[in-house]
């Protein structure tokens, strides 16, 4: 489950090697996952640090790191079985008020919505 929600948060990878400069509005935000499983919360830190929180109120945290058309994040807290590996997604921009859908692991539906503050 843990590995789901890390993956969830990984899918609202943004813009490559100009993170920082072309989403700024990322950093300070949180984007809320909804799925089956019910809502979780994710914050991605300019610091390349991510949290995700998850329906039952645990923390899942780890680091992200851009590089060419794609961000990879990688699970530190709690710490992850050894063969796990960091989950890459292809980069998109968004901003703040941007919703949008993917699929999850499991092949349901995923909604995204990138809000305000924490």
């Amino acid at each position: 489950m843990r590995l789901f929600f890390s993956v969830l948060v990984a899918s609202v990878a943004f813009t490559g090697a100009a993170f920082a400069d072309t989403n700024a509005s990322l950093f300070g935000n949180t984007v809320v996952i909804t799925s089956a499983s019910g809502v979780t919360k994710a914050m991605v830190n300019e610091d390349h640090t991510y949290e995700t929180v998850l329906p039952d109120g645990k923390s899942v945290k780890g680091t992200w790191a851009a590089a060419g058309e794609e961000t990879c994040y990688t699970q530190t807290e709690p710490a992850p079985a050894a063969d796990m590996k960091p989950f890459c997604t292809k980069n998109e921009a968004r901003k703040v008020g941007d919703t949008w859908e993917s699929k999850g692991p499991d092949g349901t539906t995923v909604k995204f919505a990138l809000q305000a503050g924490h």
